[in-house]
């Protein structure tokens, strides 16, 4: 018999005065891949899954087989759903998450940039597709190889019109699932983007070489 704490948990968000305004729209950005934290429009979520931190966990684990996780620091946190071990859970493949390959060699630039070339005066998009195209210019061959290979088109075919683009839809796919702020030329990294960092731990701990073999 199942414990009867265990099921009482499972539900025990239902009765929180949020839930039916937000659990619908929560539930659906979490299974989209969005981490929430105390940010902008995202603070309400956060503090909702907060509060109902031990019930939700105990809900997406029992019915999804999924980890409802907390990442980052006390002040700088953020929750999102993990999958736990090998299994991709029981979350419909339509809403499993999966970034292209070039959305994430973008963000391996843009860590370069920012945690390691310390280039914090890069506050807006023309900035960052600027600094890319003419201070990392060795880089793009390789940028071009991996959009190439991606879209099925030669590396003849791209030019910087095409770091441009990658880069500002790069930045449009990590605002959807909570990665950075977009406001028109204006972006900032928020906390889960470490999640970059945390995903591709090898090769972030090895970037140089990662980005070497752009070149």
């Amino acid at each position: 018999m199942e414990d009867e704490h265990t099921k009482d948990i499972r539900v025990k968000f239902l009765d929180h005065l949020d839930t039916e305004e937000l659990f619908a729209p929560l539930d659906y950005m979490l299974k989209d891949g969005v981490h929430f934290q105390r940010e902008g429009s995202q603070a309400r979520f956060y503090n909702y899954i907060y509060s109902n931190i031990d019930s939700l966990k105990a809900y997406y684990q029992s019915l999804f087989n999924v980890e409802l996780t907390f990442g980052g620091t006390e002040i700088r946190g953020y929750y999102f759903l993990d999958f736990i071990g090998n299994t991709r859970g029981q979350i419909d493949a339509g809403h499993r998450y999966h970034m292209k390959s070039e959305h994430v060699i973008i963000g391996f630039v843009i860590y370069k940039i920012f945690f390691i070339d310390n280039q914090i005066d890069v506050v807006s998009v023309k900035d960052l597709q600027k600094k890319i195209r003419t201070d990392y210019e060795d880089l793009k061959p390789g940028i071009y190889r991996l959009i190439a290979k991606s879209r099925n088109t030669n590396p003849g075919n791209l030019n910087d019109d095409t770091i441009d683009s990658t880069v500002e839809s790069t930045l449009r796919e990590f605002k959807k699932i909570g990665w950075v702020t977009l406001n028109d030329d204006e972006f900032d990294l928020l906390p889960a983007f470490d999640r970059l960092i945390a995903i591709y731990e090898d090769h972030i701990n090895n970037i140089d070489e990662t980005l070497n073999e752009l070149k």
